[in-house]
């Protein structure tokens, strides 16, 4: 399970959204979104990230011990091995990416023209 869906679930069940964790994390909604959604997280804001939502970290990367113990399946991971997986991936992370940008687009539209009615 992706870092990103368990910390989407986890905030569902204490009823806080993502900006929240954003602003006590001392990140930028847009910086931490990209970062779950990229995987590419810091050390450090994991255990920060798993102190403010009162788990423990364990709790951020769940496991499957059945997947792990599969004879049958050469990889390490036990997942299926897929040809496409990686750019089903890559195409959620640009999709997910674009509507950020999109939504820094339109609140900086919305700042321009609030300064030019100030004018």
């Amino acid at each position: 399970m992706l870092l990103k869906s368990v910390v989407d679930e986890l905030l569902k069940e204490k009823n806080r959204p993502m900006s929240w964790l954003a602003e006590e994390m001392g990140k930028t909604f847009d910086g931490l979104k990209l970062s779950l959604t990229r995987e590419s997280i810091k050390y450090n804001d994991i255990i920060a990230m798993a102190k403010i939502l009162e788990v423990s970290v364990n709790v951020l990367f769940p496991e499957e011990p059945h997947k792990y113990s599969d004879k049958k399946n050469p990889n390490f991971l036990g997942e299926p091995k897929a040809e496409y997986s990686s750019a089903k991936n890559e195409l959620k992370n640009c999709r997910e990416m674009l509507a950020a940008l999109k939504d820094q687009i339109k609140d900086k539209d919305k700042i321009i023209s609030l300064l030019s009615k100030g004018d």
